[in-house]
C-alpha cells in the first residue's frame, strides 16, 4: 500500500512537471511567434509605468518637501515697540504655557537689526544710518511648535495676546498653504493617471492575447472538446501576459532608478529647495516603487490575458 502511494505521488509530480514544461514552452513560443505584438505590449506597459513612476516620484517628493518645510516652521511673534521688560516676560510666560509650544526665543530689536545687516553681507553698509534711536526692526519671539498641523491654532493663540503687547504673528502661511495645495493636487492627479494608463495598458494586452488566441482558436477548441479544463487552456496565455508585464516593469524600474540618481545629483548642485529640504533618499523610495511596478505590470498583464480569453473558451 505504501509503495502504491509513493508511486501515485511520483506520477503526480511527473505529470505536474510535464504540464509546467508544456506551459512554459507554449508561452515562449507564443511570445516569439507574435513578437511584434509582444513588443507593443511591453512598450505600452513600459510607457505607462514610466509616466506613472515619474509622477509618483514627483508626488512623493513634493509631499516630503512640504512635510520638511512644515517641520521647520517657526512662528514669528512681533511685539509692540516700547514694551517694558516685565511686559515682555509676561508675554513669554503666556507663550510657554501653551502645550503646543516647545521653545520660545526672544530677539531684541537691536539683535534683529544686527542679524538683518549680517544677512545682507557686502550690502550691510546700507543700514549704517540706523541705530537704537531710529531702529526700524521690532522685537519678537521665535516660537517652535510640537505639531506643525496645528500651527494655525497656535498662531490664533499668539494673536489673542495683542492686548498684552503682541503686534502681529507671521509664519509664511501663504507659502505653506500653496505647497500643501500643490501636494494634494499631485496626489489626485497621480490616482487619475493610474486609472487612465491602466485602461490603455489593459486594452493593448487584451488585443495582444486576443490575437494569439485567434491564431490558435482551433487548437483551443480541440482541447475543450477532449475535456481540457479552462485553466489548463488559460495557463500559457495568462503566463504570457504576466511575463510581458514583468519585463515592462523591470525595464521601467531600471530607467526610473537611473534617472532618479541623476536628478538627485542635479538638484544638490543646481536647485535651491526651501528651508534646506532634501529629496527623498533612493533607499526610501525605490523599494516601494519596485513593488508597485512589479505588481502593476504582473496584474495588468494577467488580467488583460484573462479577459481576452473569455470568448474563446465558450465552445
Amino acid at each position: 500500500m505504501k509503495g502504491q502511494r509513493n508511486q501515485l505521488k511520483s506520477n503526480n509530480e511527473s505529470h505536474a512537471g510535464a504540464y509546467f514544461k508544456s506551459v512554459m514552452r507554449e508561452t515562449f513560443r507564443s511570445i516569439t511567434r507574435n513578437s511584434l505584438m509582444s513588443v507593443a505590449s511591453v512598450l505600452s506597459i513600459l510607457s505607462a509605468l514610466l509616466i506613472l513612476g515619474i509622477f509618483i516620484v514627483f508626488s512623493v517628493n513634493v509631499e516630503h518637501i512640504t512635510n520638511s518645510v512644515a517641520q521647520s516652521l517657526e512662528l514669528k511673534v512681533y511685539l509692540t515697540n516700547g514694551l517694558a521688560q516685565e511686559q515682555i516676560t509676561n508675554i513669554e510666560n503666556k507663550l510657554k504655557s501653551n502645550d503646543q509650544i516647545t521653545e520660545v526665543t526672544y530677539i531684541s530689536a537691536e539683535q534683529a537689526l544686527a542679524d538683518f545687516s549680517a544677512s545682507l553681507k557686502e550690502y550691510s553698509g546700507l543700514l549704517n544710518g540706523y541705530n537704537a534711536s531710529n531702529n526700524p526692526m521690532q522685537a519678537s519671539f521665535n516660537v517652535k511648535i510640537k505639531d506643525p498641523m496645528r500651527i494655525k491654532e497656535v498662531k490664533a493663540y499668539a494673536e489673542s495676546l495683542s492686548g498684552d503687547g503682541v503686534s502681529s504673528v507671521k509664519y509664511g502661511e501663504e507659502y505653506v498653504d500653496a505647497l500643501t495645495t500643490f501636494s494634494r493636487f499631485t496626489t489626485i492627479f497621480c490616482v487619475a493617471l493610474i486609472i487612465v494608463l491602466s485602461v490603455v495598458s489593459l486594452f493593448i494586452i487584451y488585443n495582444t492575447i486576443k490575437l494569439t488566441c485567434f491564431a490558435r482558436r482551433r487548437e483551443i477548441r480541440v482541447m475543450r472538446y477532449v475535456g481540457a479544463s479552462n485553466w489548463y487552456i488559460r495557463a500559457p496565455f495568462v503566463l504570457e501576459g504576466t511575463i510581458l508585464g514583468l519585463i515592462a516593469a523591470l525595464l521601467a524600474l531600471l530607467l526610473i532608478r537611473l534617472n532618479y540618481y541623476f536628478l538627485l545629483s542635479y538638484v544638490q548642485q543646481a536647485v535651491y529647495l526651501p528651508m534646506n529640504a532634501q529629496l527623498v533618499p533612493p533607499s526610501q523610495i525605490m523599494g516601494p516603487l519596485a513593488l508597485f511596478c512589479i505588481l502593476y505590470g504582473v496584474i495588468i498583464g494577467s488580467v488583460g490575458s484573462l479577459v481576452s480569453m473569455r470568448k474563446f473558451l465558450d465552445v
